[in-house]
């Protein structure tokens, strides 16, 4: 009776612990989706918070585009408006002089008055960054120059240009208009006229 009792105390002992051993095994699991719900948990969290300043930087930026926009419109309106300005005296001189020219005309006076308030226009758009084109007595240049006619001229050398039809200007280092211009060619030998020796018109040959 006695072994039987053992036997039967150590096959509920085995029993018992395998009982701890499967809620053990079940714990460690939930465990494990407890950290992972955790972690997962704190990713979200910071990912809002990345989505909610990724908002916040992005409607900045927004902002910062129309404020620069703006300021951008008010430049320029504030540069064509200081144009216009320095532009006024010289529509008033050129309606003195159309006035002054109806009462009293002098062809003299009144060139000379012409050639004075161009000089004060483009002195005005000069302070604004146009220069005009320099071209005749210089090599034709394309990127300066726009050939209209070409002359013979054995004098000069080959694409110089000798005449400006229409002005070119430069707005700073940009060329707004090329120069329209003539330009010298040097005539072919083959198409010159073929001259006598002096020596066939000696009468002593």
């Amino acid at each position: 009776m006695t072994e039987e009792k053992e036997k039967n105390n150590k096959l509920n002992g085995r029993q018992g612990e395998k009982k701890e051993g499967k809620v053990a095994n079940i714990d460690a699991p939930n465990k494990d989706l407890d950290l992972l719900e955790k972690k997962l948990e704190e990713k979200t969290k910071l990912a809002d918070e990345y989505l909610s300043r990724l908002k916040y930087l992005q409607a900045d930026f927004e902002n910062y585009k129309k404020m620069e926009a703006r300021d951008r419109n008010i430049f320029k309106t504030s540069a064509t408006e200081g144009l216009i300005k320095n532009l006024l005296p010289i529509i008033d001189a050129f309606e003195i002089a159309i006035l002054s020219a109806k009462k009293n005309y002098n062809k003299v006076s009144f060139v000379k008055g012409i050639e004075l308030i161009y000089a004060d226009l483009l002195s005005v758009l000069g302070k604004e960054g146009l220069k005009q084109i320099k071209a005749v007595g210089k090599k034709f240049d394309p990127y300066y120059n726009e050939v209209t006619m070409t002359v013979i001229d054995n004098d000069l050398p080959e694409d110089t240009v000798v005449e400006e039809h229409e002005k070119g200007y430069m707005f700073g280092s940009k060329v707004i208009r090329t120069s329209k211009v003539t330009v010298s060619k040097v005539e072919n030998p083959l198409d010159l006229p073929k001259k006598q020796d002096s020596n066939f018109e000696d009468d002593t040959y």
